[in-house]
């Protein structure tokens, strides 16, 4: 046991025996109690201070080369694993004892696991398992010289939103080469894929000294539900649909010395299938099938975004104006979340887009400003913008070209600056249909658009109320093409026009003001009518017009006087036509003005501006010629006007159904001719009125109920002139301020006033032509006498020549019955006839019996009373006589003196009563045996007749066809005499 003993203790023995018992203990301790200790240290670590449960599986230290591995370790939370690793090998360099830093060669983990958690208040919950340091500390000095992970996965949570939405990456993929905690750091890459398919690469350097970062990374398939459910609070809008590629470079800094310094450039940044909707709607309104970003470029520091470019392709887009003038899609940028980033303190963020292009995109825009709303589909847009940036008052050149509803190709390029908002465009716009843009025009209910295409190309300015100039200005053309307007009613054009062409207009609002070189209307046709109740089309249906828009129905009527000021250079018409009817008469009446062309130049709201009018055309056919010249104030007429118009050959048949119910005759032939000269100053009015009808002839009287109390066929006869021909001059004049003035009742009333004057003395119109023919309208004949007295000799024949200026008139010469004045004197001519034929022979025989004085008569006539009696007189006492004691023997008055007032009258007195009283009775007793007979009152009116036909037809100039005798009239007692009066059919 000794030798034992010394031989164990002796040095060559002891010291391998001690070392290999060292070796032992150490590598009992290495392989057996590091695994121990590491089980317990980290249980009670985690138990005692994370508050949570450790599951470890298996666990080797190598001492002798320092690996360490570690199996199925998993750490839980209330049940469910919060990280863990199916396996983990660590190499520790042993060279790290001598070397001063801690050498990883190797750290590998394979199918490592985490449940990160984002809380509602901010923090990562994985940051709870990280130890507490001092953020002053400088980190120790390590290598690792290869860190791979395989088969990861992360199941990461937002909880700061009510959704708590969670995205799964697996597998996941690391490996870090080289690292150094030292300002060297290493290079390391990463793939990862969501369980969407999103997939993520990165491969760059990395740094912890301070931390900093380079690379290159790549995003793949990133799904808008992923944006939506992560960052959607964060949007102002809703994204429900589509992927996102990018990639790019970067470098990332945190200097010691404070902020965050990153820089990144991605050349290009892909989307597919993009669906915007605002939030709390459930539509989408912006698709976007495609888009891409080119060339972005972000530095942090310098708060600064830069974009090549961006595009996308078939854009749909659906946006709308509300009714107070919001358009629907500002709620897509707007919202709590702008707000704020608009708070943010801090240097304002400058982005910066070289060029942004829009291809073949859908907009469909409805104004909801107006009713019934417009609305606009925009197809075939595409648009580019350069020079974007969040300088608002920055200009951008701009360029859009698009087709509307279909059919308007639309042109727009220049400048937009957006705020405040203005813009300097070019605008060209063709075939827009007008039905399109309805709702932006008054509603007339009884009419109906049916066609019309507008164009317009010019310069548009915008500007802001507070910059100087006009807010809004055009500088430019427009037309208006296929333009038809139908009257709902009778399905009649109303209004049309074939094509308007506006060029050179200056326009400008907020100060108003409208200058227009030049307005030519092609074909323009208008429908003028009387309705069957006497109401003006015109009247009915553009008196009731109802304002579309709210700024339309809150701006109040403009008249003339409150018009903007306008100045038109010319308005030109061509192959015009004017549609006239009147249904209020029975037949209708219809006309219609054609060929209409001519010009009206100088229009302008300036005072004292005359504007020319020189217009031509034809009524019915073009052998009707229609000529308005003159001069005007056009929106000031009662100022200053001056017309001349004139209607030349206008067949007069066509006017029938007015000449039936006024007339009571339909015209069967005619032509007139019309002078019109209207004269206006300071609403004073002088008109004249020059009208020619030429040959007019009636044809068949109606049965009008309305015709007027007047011979008409007289009242035309009369003022036909030898050739057929009627002039009339009517001058009318009258003030525009007298409520009561009315110029066409006042024409009218006039021609009324000249047919009744005419046909109440017609006489006196045949005097205007031959002086003296009005006194052959009556002829005053000597009682029972034929003979012309000579008044009548010297009128009659002016009146044969006044009748020869009147073709068409006729003449009636009364030949009826004579009157008991020329009776009487027939009576008295037969009984003075027969006296002469009884004295004839005798002395003193040739003596005119009324010659004769009492006595001689007496003497006469007692012998005749013998003759025809068989004895002698025997008259009745004289001076017992009384006037009503003669017995009636004629007509004729006879003069018995018989004077009784004279109590005492002279012997002479006495026999001259007595013989005179003696005459009268004996004159009384043969008058009656002596009464002329019926042939010779006859007699007398044909004789008293014919003397006035010769004396009319003597010259030759009447045709005796004309002059009739007419045996219904007689003559009358006029003073005296037997008057004849003449009358004119």
């Amino acid at each position: 046991m000794a030798a034992l003993r010394k031989l164990l203790l002796a040095p060559l023995v002891l010291v391998p025996l001690l070392l290999v018992l060292a070796l032992g203990a150490y590598a009992a301790l290495g392989f057996w109690g590091v695994p121990w200790l590491v089980r317990s240290q980290a249980t009670a670590y985690v138990h005692d201070t994370l508050h949570r449960e450790l599951k470890l599986g298996e666990i080797t230290f190598n001492p002798f080369n320092f690996k360490l591995t570690l199996r199925d370790a998993m750490i839980v939370e209330q049940g469910k694993p919060l990280v863990g690793m199916r396996y983990l090998l660590a190499d520790y360099q042993a060279a790290s004892l001598f070397k001063r830093m801690h050498i990883l060669r190797e750290v590998t983990l394979d199918r490592p696991y985490a449940r990160a958690i984002l809380r509602a208040d901010g923090s990562l919950n994985l940051a709870d398992l990280l130890p507490k340091t001092d953020p002053n500390e400088p980190l120790p000095n390590a290598l690792i010289e290869d860190l791979t992970i395989a088969g990861g996965r992360v199941d990461f949570t937002d909880a700061r939103t009510k959704r708590a939405p969670t995205k799964a990456f697996a597998p996941i993929a690391f490996d870090l080469q080289n690292f150094r905690t030292t300002a060297e750091g290493g290079r390391a890459q990463l793939q990862a894929r969501s369980d969407d398919g999103e997939a993520i690469t990165w491969k760059g350097q990395v740094s912890l000294a301070p931390v900093s970062s380079r690379g290159a990374f790549t995003l793949r398939g990133l799904q808008s539900k992923t944006i939506a459910d992560f960052v959607g609070d964060l949007l102002p809008f809703q994204l429900t649909k589509g992927r996102v590629d990018l990639g790019g470079d970067y470098t990332f800094a945190l200097p010691k010395q404070g902020g965050m310094q990153l820089d990144a450039r991605l050349p290009k940044i892909e989307a597919r299938e993009l669906r915007l909707r605002a939030q709390g709607v459930d539509s989408d309104w912006v698709v976007v099938p495609s888009a891409t970003v080119t060339d972005t470029r972000l530095s942090l520091a310098r708060r600064e975004v830069s974009i090549g470019a961006l595009q996308t392709n078939g854009v749909e887009v659906e946006a709308w104006m509300e009714p107070n003038g919001d358009i629907s899609l500002g709620r897509l940028f707007t919202g709590q979340v702008i707000e704020a980033a608009k708070a943010t303190p801090g240097e304002e963020w400058r982005v910066h887009v070289g060029q942004a292009r829009i291809d073949n995109a859908k907009i469909a825009l409805e104004d909801r400003t107006v009713k019934p709303a417009a609305r606009f589909a925009l197809t075939s847009v595409n648009a580019t913008a350069g020079d974007l940036s969040f300088d608002m008052a920055h200009a951008l050149p701009i360029t859009v070209t698009a087709t509307v509803n279909g059919k308007a190709p639309l042109k727009l390029d220049g400048e937009v600056i957006p705020d405040p908002f203005s813009a300097d465009l070019n605008v060209e716009v063709s075939d827009l249909p007008m039905r399109d843009v309805l709702a932006y025009l008054p509603d007339y209910p009884s009419l109906d658009l049916r066609s019309g295409d507008v164009g317009a190309k010019g310069r548009v300015v915008l500007r802001p109320a507070e910059a100087p100039g006009p807010e809004l200005e055009y500088d430019g053309d427009a037309s208006i093409a296929d333009f038809d307007l139908v009257d709902k009613a009778n399905k009649q054009p109303f209004l049309s026009w074939g094509r308007v062409d506006v060029g050179g207009i200056d326009y400008a609002a907020a100060p108003d003001h409208i200058a227009i070189r030049s307005i030519k209307v092609q074909r323009p046709v208008a429908r003028v009518i009387i309705e069957r109740d006497g109401t003006l089309n015109l009247a009915n249906t553009l008196g009731a017009a109802t304002p579309t828009t709210p700024q339309a129905r809150a701006t109040p009527a403009k008249n003339a006087s409150t018009l903007p000021p306008l100045k038109v250079g010319e308005v030109r018409l061509a192959a015009g036509t004017m549609q006239f009817a009147d249904f209020s008469v029975q037949p209708n009446f219809q006309a219609k003005i054609e060929a209409l062309q001519g010009r009206i130049s100088n229009i302008s709201t300036a005072p004292r501006t005359a504007s020319q009018i020189d217009l031509s055309g034809h009524v019915i056919n073009r052998y009707s010629p229609v000529t308005i010249k003159g001069s005007a104030n056009l929106l000031a007429y009662d100022e200053r006007t001056h017309l001349a118009m004139q209607f030349r050959n206008i067949e007069l048949p066509i006017f029938n159904p007015y000449s039936g119910k006024w007339a009571g005759y339909a015209i069967a032939k005619g032509k007139l001719t019309t002078e019109l000269d209207y004269r206006i100053d300071n609403r004073r009015l002088v008109a004249d009125h020059h009208v020619v009808i030429d040959q007019l002839k009636w044809g068949q009287a109606t049965d009008s109920k309305e015709k007027v109390s007047l011979p008409v066929r007289l009242a035309t006869s009369l003022l036909k002139d030898s050739n057929g021909t009627i002039k009339l001059d009517i001058p009318v004049t009258g003030t525009l301020d007298d409520p009561k003035f009315r110029l066409w009742p006042i024409i009218w009333q006039i021609v009324k006033n000249i047919v009744v004057k005419i046909v109440s003395a017609p006489f006196k119109l045949l005097a205007g032509l031959f002086q003296g023919a009005e006194d052959a309208q009556y002829v005053d004949f000597a009682p029972g006498s034929p003979a012309l007295p000579d008044k009548a000799k010297g009128a009659l024949p002016k009146l044969a020549d006044s009748l020869a200026e009147r073709p068409e008139l006729r003449l009636d010469i009364p030949a009826g019955p004579i009157s008991a004045t020329d009776k009487a004197a027939l009576d008295d001519q037969r009984f003075q006839a027969a006296v002469a034929e009884f004295r004839a022979g005798t002395r003193n025989g040739e003596t005119p019996y009324a010659e004769l004085d009492d006595k001689d008569k007496a003497d006469v006539l007692a012998d005749m009373y013998k003759r025809d009696f068989g004895k002698r007189p025997e008259p009745p006492d004289a001076t017992a006589m009384q006037a009503g004691d003669v017995p009636p023997s004629s007509s004729v008055p006879v003069q018995v003196e018989i004077v009784l007032d004279n109590p005492n009258p002279t012997r002479r007195e006495r026999k001259a009563q007595r013989r005179s009283s003696e005459v009268a009775w004996l004159e009384s007793q043969l008058r009656p045996r002596y009464r002329a007979d019926a042939g010779a009152a006859d007699q007398l009116a044909k004789a008293r007749a014919a003397a006035v036909q010769e004396a009319l037809l003597a010259n030759g100039k009447v045709d005796p066809v004309r002059v009739f005798l007419d045996a219904t009239k007689s003559t009358q007692e006029e003073k005296g005499k037997v008057r004849m009066e003449l009358a004119l059919e």
